[in-house]
């Protein structure tokens, strides 16, 4: 099953990914910035931004043979001491003693194969990703999509352009124009 894109989500599924994409920003990978959130029955479980320990600036001063050397997106991740922003986010729910089942994940790039098995076995339920469309190998895109079709939704969304994140004191994220 290829991943749908819906142009016609509610304003609260583009303020997730918008906070997604802020999440981001707290990445020190010096490749690329990905944020993911966890959601569930509208509150935030987890949030979760790549990169390496906050004990360093960014992963090429932590020695990241990946991100020194470079590589496609979606291989090599074999050679990358950085987290991954989902595997950040169920780690983060994990430490907080709080359960992940049926809840959904919003990220701001296509989950990697590995990431993808990481919030299967989470019981995450439905997976949103915005951002640059990549695909791996057709016999790897394959597996992929065996994957990704065990999901109740997988779904590409058009980033929420104009779409920024305000905060309520004790309410979800709530979108505003620019």
């Amino acid at each position: 099953m290829r991943p749908q894109i819906d142009n016609n989500l509610s304003e609260i599924k583009k303020s997730w990914i918008s906070l997604a994409e802020l999440t981001a920003k707290r990445s020190n990978c010096v490749r690329r910035s990905v944020g993911a959130v966890l959601i569930k029955d509208g509150e935030v479980l987890a949030e979760g931004w790549n990169g390496v320990s906050d004990d360093y600036p960014n992963c090429r001063v932590a020695g990241c043979p990946r991100c020194i050397g470079g590589g496609d997106t979606g291989s090599g991740y074999e050679n990358c001491i950085c987290i991954h922003a989902e595997q950040r986010a169920i780690a983060e729910a994990a430490r907080n003693g709080t359960a992940t089942n049926d809840s959904a994940i919003y990220v701001n790039l296509r989950p990697c194969l590995q990431c993808l098995a990481i919030c299967k076995a989470a019981g995450v339920r439905e997976v949103y990703y915005s951002g640059e469309e990549w695909e791996y190998p057709a016999e790897v895109e394959k597996i992929y999509h065996v994957l990704s079709d065990q999901f109740a939704i997988f779904s590409r969304i058009e980033s929420p352009a104009g779409l920024i994140v305000g905060w309520i004191p004790n309410a979800s994220p709530i979108g505003r124009e620019r």
